[in-house]
């Protein structure tokens, strides 16, 4: 029961941040604005992407709503036939929901995903914008894979 809490506590958080931050950036920086948050590194700016990854295939929101959806009920339905024990993997697949509900939420209310981070180094390397959500989800994919591998490792030890 209390790995049950903990999953909803960081999905729950997760999402409130990412639509918290979402909202900051977008109520209250002009959408030309670009604010460095760290000089030669990461701004912050208002960005709308109408597709998925680095804005490829723009303007199929309602065939991502769909996709969203079914990998929000197939997380689920991995949360629950799991083995609730292991800490890391719980906190993964919470942080991947959180960040698959997260952009949900922008297709479903606006249309597009709402990204702000502009992560660069310099003016020669330039990462393509993201948000919350979208870190959510890489730190807990990077999670599942060690996760992963130090279950491999744990049971060819024994």
């Amino acid at each position: 029961m209390k790995a049950v809490v903990s999953f909803i506590f960081v999905v729950v958080i997760g999402v409130a941040f990412d639509i918290a931050t979402k909202w900051m950036v977008f109520s209250k920086i002009n959408e030309i604005d670009n604010i460095p948050l760290i000089p030669g590194l990461i701004n912050i700016l208002q960005s709308k992407n109408t597709g998925v990854v680095f804005g490829m295939f723009p303007d199929k929101n309602n065939v991502f709503i769909i996709f969203s959806i079914i990998a929000i009920a197939l997380i689920i339905g991995i949360y629950v036939k799991s083995d609730k024990s292991p800490f890391v993997s719980n906190l993964a697949l919470s942080l991947v929901l959180a960040g698959a509900i997260g952009n949900l939420w922008d297709r479903i209310w606006y249309g597009y995903v709402r990204d702000f981070i502009d992560f660069h180094v310099g003016s020669k390397y330039h990462w393509p914008t993201f948000n919350v959500a979208d870190s959510l989800i890489c730190i807990g994919i990077f999670f599942m894979v060690f996760s992963t591998f130090s279950a491999s490792k744990t049971r060819a030890a024994n």
